[in-house]
């Protein structure tokens, strides 16, 4: 019985070990491209929805599909028209190369958390089926200090989910606070709901979904953002009271140091304490499991 168990949850252990080495690689690279060798690139249409990058190393011809390391497929239309507003094609950007493999290259350097999410995925994975293991073996011989062990996992799972939601929804709350004193910038809602305006604009475009997205301008450089409020859950709201129709006017905030970090709402808001709050309940459950079941079963 202890070989079936091995062999069946040691499965999900190599899986989840496989995705834990690829999203530790995608956070390496995204950390280490900062200090890559950067050249010109001329951003394309590509087959699927996504843009492509032409740039070439040494005379020889390369192309790269990705924005930055760890990038996911967009989760909605607006999010995939925000790209296109960015990176339209023709447009020239730099890309940041590995220096001893051009091929290995994305538009955007330094670490984005979207390379966290399959990191997360393989310690899913892992994790339990390691927790599961020990449980198995302390279970099945008495062995209290082993179930110890066991608990201890269970509660690093639970403190580990929370501070997955507690540390972003805390950066959405702080922007949100911080917002209230950003400078402002006058944009208009290019991509949402609503009948077409009559002025001719090429970026103005119909969608039905659940955020909006809108250009602003700062020195002189366009930007384009879908950020409501920052840690929004939920736009269907604002798109059925039509508060941001297509083609109206809105007050952007946004980031000195970066405009492209922006939102239309600013201050903390009821959805602001959705994701904070999930991932205090998650941490502080995991807390208590370390701090008060490991010592009830070592007496």
């Amino acid at each position: 019985m202890d070989y079936a168990v091995v062999a069946g949850v040691g499965f999900f252990i190599i899986l989840g070990g496989f995705f834990v080495a690829y999203g530790a690689r995608n956070v390496w690279r995204g950390v280490a491209s900062e200090g890559w060798p950067r050249v010109p690139a001329v951003a394309s249409a590509s087959q699927t929805s996504d843009v492509e990058f032409h740039y070439e190393v040494g005379g020889a011809p390369f192309v790269t599909t990705l924005r930055h390391f760890g990038q996911l497929e967009a989760n909605d239309g607006a999010e995939a028209q925000l790209v296109s507003y960015r990176y339209p094609a023709g447009r020239v950007v730099t890309v940041a190369h590995h220096p001893h493999d051009p091929w290995i290259a994305a538009a955007e350097s330094g670490f984005d958390s979207d390379s966290l999410w399959l990191l997360g995925a393989g310690l899913a994975f892992a994790v339990p089926g390691i927790m599961f293991l020990v449980m198995w073996f302390a279970t099945s011989r008495d062995n209290q200090r082993g179930m110890a062990g066991g608990i201890g996992i269970f509660g690093a799972i639970f403190a580990t989910i929370g501070m997955v939601f507690l540390i972003p929804g805390l950066v959405g709350m702080w922007r949100s606070y911080a917002s209230v004193h950003w400078p402002k910038a006058q944009g208009v809602v290019v991509c949402g709901r609503g009948a077409m305006p009559s002025v001719p604009d090429q970026d103005f475009a119909e969608l039905h979904g659940t955020h909006f997205v809108y250009r602003f301008e700062v020195e002189g450089r366009r930007y384009y953002s879908n950020i409501r409020r920052f840690g929004q859950i939920d736009d269907s709201h604002a798109q059925h009271d039509e508060l941001y129709p297509l083609g109206g006017e809105v007050k952007v905030s946004y980031s000195p140091g970066n405009p492209a970090i922006a939102c239309v709402e600013t201050g903390i808001g009821n959805e602001n304490y959705w994701i904070p709050g999930a991932g205090a309940a998650f941490f502080l459950f995991g807390l208590a499991v370390l701090v008060f079941g490991i010592p009830a079963l070592t007496r």
